[in-house]
């Protein structure tokens, strides 16, 4: 069975001597990860976030190497299994929640459907996509709007199409689709090209992802229609290696895959609470090389309350395929990927932007252009999810927090807290503690 094992995490146990007993740490799995993709790698990276909060190993399952069929096989290979978050993208999951029984089990990116089930689902804001790219593409004041989706079988393509149409729509302006088709790299790229010929003069094509836009860029080529002069492009993932390898390079609406995997990570320790009220090291199902599992929803409502549980647009990364207007930023990339890293270590917004060669005040202007809030905002946001993952855990004593999440002072954090949720940490955790 192929399965790639992630690195695990530091155990992190608040109120523990250094050099003292530590429990057994639990095993969490991360189900259908794509090894080297950037996108799992961020969406790892979150899980890991929090998993070190919570003292969990996490491990990864190639896409593809588990299925309904073998799915136990998997669990008790890893055993003890504390819960699984399982990637969930097309519209036919090959592991639905009957797979795990009453093991807590939460899924990424779900499609309606798998929602409906009961299912703990991280679903996809398709809706905030679609404005992010139909903005972008507005600015440039094209003629017409187009809208390019993925082959058939995912959910996520049509409704970010059906977004932008109706965007487009509320504007008065045309927008054409292209027809999906289950066919051949090939075929898809020559019916592309003469799609796009008979498209207006000055089109801005909505890719609904970045593997989508380079077929886009290439069909461009093919039907003579340079970009960015007579069409404009911008693409879903901020795929890197795609966008950057394109020509010209693809402009693209990063997600917040990090911010995503914490979420799930966060919701998968709330599913656990509910389910077994027990230690979570002994939580598995598998014991003794045998299963116990039973079959039925997995689904409960959480007691956690999350206001977002979608993954939405975290900025558009500027390139030369919508207009090359010199707005390319990539230190926000890097401030934000150190923001997550580093906010609990007391950064702060004027130490992060010394590290980088412009004046603090075009670096906070850019970093709210392309975020849509300020540097400060989004370290208090990560903060305060380090402060909740802790608050959930009743073994650390909430004098401690506020180090711990980066505060100087914990009358800080008590203020920031009672701010954003309306109670104070005792509250709260009276609420949602385990």
């Amino acid at each position: 069975m192929a399965k790639c094992k992630i690195h695990e995490p530091a155990a992190f146990h608040a109120g523990i001597p250094e050099g003292g007993p530590r429990p057994a740490q639990a095993t969490v799995l991360y189900v259908g990860a794509v090894h080297g993709d950037q996108i799992h790698e961020r969406t790892l990276a979150g899980i890991r976030r929090c998993a070190v909060l919570r003292g969990w190993n996490v491990r990864c399952v190639e896409k593809g190497a588990a299925t309904s069929g073998n799915i136990r096989e998997t669990l008790r290979a890893n055993h003890p299994v504390a819960g699984c978050i399982v990637e969930a993208s097309d519209d036919n999951s090959t592991l639905p929640p009957r797979c795990f029984g009453r093991l807590p089990t939460v899924y990424l990116h779900a499609s309606p459907a798998l929602r409906r089930t009961g299912a703990v689902c991280i679903g996809t804001d398709n809706e905030a996509i679609a404005r992010a790219a139909f903005s972008e593409l507005a600015s440039g004041r094209p003629n017409a709007y187009a809208a390019v989706g993925v082959r058939e079988g995912f959910f996520w393509s049509r409704a970010r199409v059906r977004a932008f149409r109706r965007l487009a729509a509320e504007t008065g302006a045309a927008c054409h689709v292209f027809p999906t088709r289950n066919e051949t790299k090939p075929e898809r790229l020559a019916r592309l090209a003469a799609w796009m010929a008979k498209l207006p003069p000055k089109t801005a094509v909505f890719a609904v992802n970045d593997f989508t836009a380079a077929y886009v860029t290439a069909a461009a080529r093919m039907s003579m229609r340079p970009i960015p002069r007579d069409v404009t492009v911008v693409g879903v993932d901020n795929n890197v290696s795609v966008c950057e390898s394109s020509s010209p390079a693809i402009s693209s609406i990063r997600l917040d895959h990090e911010r995503a995997g914490f979420l799930a990570a966060r919701m998968l320790g709330e599913e656990i609470r509910i389910v077994h009220k027990s230690p979570i090291a002994n939580c598995s199902q598998i014991t003794n090389g045998k299963s116990d599992l039973k079959f039925g929803s997995c689904g409960h409502l959480s007691q956690l309350q999350i206001v977002n549980n979608a993954v939405g647009p975290l900025m558009v990364v500027w390139r030369r395929s919508t207009g090359g207007r010199g707005r390319r930023e990539p230190f926000v990339m890097e401030a934000v990927d150190m923001i997550r890293r580093e906010a609990c270590e007391g950064l702060t917004a004027e130490a992060l932007a010394a590290r980088f060669p412009v004046s603090q005040r075009l670096f906070n202007l850019r970093f709210r252009e392309a975020v849509g809030h300020s540097v400060l905002d989004e370290i208090q946001h990560v903060r305060l999810e380090t402060a909740f993952a802790l608050l959930s855990r009743t073994g650390t004593a909430i004098g401690a927090i506020a180090g711990m999440c980066g505060y100087r002072t914990e009358i800080a954090l008590k203020w920031i807290f009672r701010k954003k949720t309306g109670m104070s940490m005792s509250e709260w955790r009276r609420r949602n503690g385990r």
